[in-house]
């Protein structure tokens, strides 16, 4: 594929000079359309060393207003950057709805450069891509626009353009040893580079290969291409017909297997078993929590579940024993305006813990499918594409070394009532109670659907979902802290 460029195409300097021109004020339009619309706009800009891409990015942003876009020169992760998976960097930097990011390399590095040289395994690189696939397919699907670029050199003008910057006292500091590396092994690296592009071109993110040998031309092809994927995205905005409304679910369908139906509430503990038991695991954990850090094993313990089922509860006693400065426990309520203009997932990649510690969510990304869908925050085209793209993001949590747990804290209506009017007649617990507590209970047959068809359609090997009998909350906090420390025992075995 990359051999078949003709690197001989080239653009003399009047003509150069007139479209580069026009396409200048036709990209600073466009940026304005995109604030107007708030489309997000992803730039990848990747290539050989000594391609062009520092002065094409120069050329870029020069005409437009340096408030509507941000460049990310992307360097080797930090130590920080080491403990989360690989795309959690480039979650941090997507940029927000109407403005535009330009990534000077990206997460294609990882599967490329950091492959040459050896700094991630072969067998490892399918998967990488088809999360990197994923990644793209998601942000595509929530709207934003992607233009990927790989600018092609010869291995003449490779070696050519890197001996005359390594020879400029200005630009030598710009050529490392990885460079000359390229230069060395150009077959071997030209075909890493067109195995990726074969393996990540997609119709959502398609690559756009550019003849370098000319910057003129490189230039006003990858400006050109910039100006005809923006404009798509902003016509695609404009043609959009809102989602059919359909009825809302209120009863699951007889083929649809009732998961919460199945759970036997009557199951419970008195206070002496509950105090011997809740001890015992306990102990356990903050044992395991030392192996935990040892080994710097993640752990994520989601809690989703009807209101007043308990879930503070049993995270305060999952909490109790552990090192404070160990875990983190988010609580996530209505998304703020500035988590409202990036994709729903980016919050919560944004908490993720770090190697060693718990992270513990107090609701999640699953409030997607839930909430959102029942409260129609959501769109139905969102909210059913969802499950794929929260199964791919667990995969990646996993395969990234998370130990992760779902819980679904389930009580019965009646006793959901009871402790609501606990709770009122109660001084002290009046202000758990809201006038949404109580909507969201007459609402109950959409929530029960929306939670089933959750469970089935995310609950997979890897990140099953565990149904607690709430009823009794001594029996639902033993449970969740009993499932806890055997996922982390079962993660500890794995690895030795």
């Amino acid at each position: 594929m990359l051999d078949t460029l003709d690197l001989s195409l080239s653009l003399d300097k009047p003509s150069y000079k007139e479209q580069i021109e026009s396409l200048m004020r036709q990209l600073r339009q466009l940026q304005k359309a995109c604030r107007d619309k708030k489309l997000p706009v992803i730039i990848v800009l990747e290539g050989w060393a000594a391609a062009g891409k520092g002065s094409l990015v120069q050329k870029m942003v020069g005409y437009m207003d340096p408030r509507g876009f941000i460049v990310h020169p992307i360097w080797p992760p930090s130590e920080q950057e080491r403990q989360f998976p690989l795309l959690w960097r480039f979650w941090q930097k997507l940029p927000a709805n109407g403005t535009i990011g330009f990534f000077y390399h990206s997460w294609y590095t990882h599967v490329l450069e950091d492959r040459l040289f050896g700094r991630v395994d072969d067998s490892e690189i399918p998967m990488l891509m088809r999360e990197i696939n994923a990644f793209e397919r998601q942000l595509f699907d929530d709207g934003a626009a992607i233009a990927k670029f790989w600018i092609h050199l010869s291995r003449k003008e490779l070696k050519k353009r890197l001996k005359k910057a390594a020879a400029d006292p200005l630009d030598s500091w710009r050529v490392r040893p990885e460079d000359w590396q390229q230069a060395k092994n150009y077959q071997h690296y030209a075909a890493l580079a067109e195995e990726m592009v074969i393996h990540t071109s997609t119709g959502p993110a398609p690559w756009t290969l550019v003849e370098g040998d000319c910057k003129r031309w490189t230039r006003v092809k990858v400006l050109t291409k910039m100006a005809t994927t923006i404009t798509e995205a902003l016509d695609l905005r404009y043609c959009q017909v809102p989602p059919p409304s359909l009825p809302a679910q209120t009863e699951l369908h007889p083929t649809e297997p009732d998961f919460l139906g199945q759970v036997d509430l009557s199951q419970s503990l008195t206070k002496a078993e509950y105090k011997k038991q809740l001890r015992q695991e306990q102990v356990r954990l903050r044992e395991l929590q030392l192996k935990m850090h040892e080994l710097q094993i993640p752990v994520i313990a989601l809690f989703e579940g009807w209101d007043a089922a308990g879930k503070g509860g049993a995270i305060k006693r999952l909490t109790d024993i552990l090192d404070p400065r160990s875990y983190v426990v988010s609580a996530f309520a209505a998304p703020t305006d500035e988590e409202k203009a990036h994709h729903y997932l980016w919050r919560f990649w944004r908490r993720l813990p770090t190697a060693g510690s718990f992270g513990i969510f107090d609701r999640s990304w699953y409030g997607r499918v839930l909430v959102e869908r029942v409260e129609e925050f959501a769109t139905e085209p969102e909210w059913r594409r969802a499950y794929r793209e929260i199964n791919e993001f667990e995969e990646q949590l996993v395969n990234a070394g998370y130990v992760l747990l779902k819980f679904w804290l389930h009580i019965s209506a009646e006793e959901q009532l009871r402790r609501f009017q606990e709770r009122q007649d109660n001084p002290f617990k009046q202000h758990k109670l809201t006038e949404e507590d109580w909507r969201n209970r007459d609402r109950w047959p959409l929530y029960y659907v929306a939670v089933n068809q959750t469970i089935q359609r995310t609950s997979t090997p890897l990140a099953p979902w565990t149904v607690v009998a709430g009823d009794n909350k001594y029996y639902a906090r033993v449970q969740t802290i009993k499932t806890v420390v055997a996922a982390i025992e079962q993660e500890l075995d794995r690895r030795r």
